[in-house]
């Protein structure tokens, strides 16, 4: 992928990113039943309590819900996503709450529609980073104007908005050949500085599981224990989400556990030459009934 196109990704991905700030583990994780999808086995929409106060949701409310869900595309089809959400709307709302919610599920299904199509037709018309940035900036700023009220807009943006242009600025400070580096981290750090307190500390939210990513990765090669392993992610996110991670990653081994068990079982009854054709079909069915859930089944299709 060449680099214009990887900054238009970023932006895509900071644009539709997910409800929760932290989950873990492969994409190889069973699914319990009751749950939508794998990935969000322990997980729940962050902040949004299970039945409104007000009776209402605000668009930063209903964004989060939405993206909760449209994040387990892969997991799940779309129409399926679709029909959980708003069977998720219509449990928590009720009347023009209901109705004031719907529609904004459709503008924002719109709105992602957009965004897509944009990242596909765009065009570079500078080889500057910076100035291709601030060009898609623009554009993305467009196409939210075109689905969103003022409210809507301060309301879902602005935080996002103001990385943006943190990001922005970052890299026309590294950019610049004229200042020494000992001025271009004065520059950063004032930089940095300079941001309200509420958005330093989103900042620093955003990058810490890339950080807890890297600890992790260190810890392991250096061989390091299960407990150590554990008292990491506590130090780092808390006892709570290392709690939720260990079960995730526990989830995780028992998954490919029985993956492993399913592929080698399937291999002998491919070679089994008494067998004819439909009764190889009708043991293979008995294996994935033994071994999985009907939810799980539905993720065997990748393996075959």
């Amino acid at each position: 992928m060449r680099l214009q196109g990887k900054v238009w990704l970023l932006l895509v991905l900071a644009a539709s990113a997910g409800a929760y700030w932290w989950q873990s583990g492969s994409a190889e994780q069973p699914v319990a039943e009751g749950v939508f999808a794998p990935s969000l086995r322990q997980t729940s929409v962050d902040g949004l309590p299970p039945v409104p106060v007000s009776g209402k949701m605000d668009a930063k409310q209903l964004k989060a819900l939405f993206d909760y869900y449209l994040a387990t595309q892969g997991e799940r089809t779309l129409p399926e996503i679709r029909q959980e959400i708003e069977k998720q709307l219509a449990a928590r709302l009720s009347g023009a709450a209901l109705l004031d919610a719907q529609d904004f599920f459709r503008r924002y299904l719109a709105y992602l529609h957009d965004l897509g199509q944009a990242g596909k037709a765009i065009r570079t018309v500078s080889s500057d980073l910076v100035s291709q940035m601030g060009q898609r900036l623009q554009l993305l700023s467009q196409i939210r104007a075109r689905h969103f009220t003022a409210q809507e807009l301060t309301l879902l943006f602005a935080e996002s908005d103001a990385m943006d242009q943190l990001i922005l600025q970052r890299m026309a400070i590294h950019q610049r050949q004229d200042l020494s580096e000992a001025e271009k981290r004065r520059q950063l750090d004032t930089l940095e500085q300079s941001l309200q307190p509420e958005l330093r500390a989103a900042r620093q939210q955003m990058t810490q599981h890339i950080a807890l990513a890297d600890a992790e990765r260190n810890l392991r090669q250096r061989g390091g224990t299960p407990e150590q392993l554990q008292d990491l992610r506590a130090g780092m996110v808390g006892v709570e989400a290392a709690q939720r991670l260990a079960a995730v990653d526990a989830e995780a081994v028992a998954w490919q556990a029985k993956l492993q068990q399913w592929k080698q079982e399937r291999e002998q009854l491919a070679k089994d030459e008494a067998l004819s054709g439909p009764q190889r079909l009708q043991a293979l069915q008995v294996l994935e009934q033994k071994l999985f859930s009907e939810n799980e089944r539905k993720r065997l299709l990748a393996y075959q």
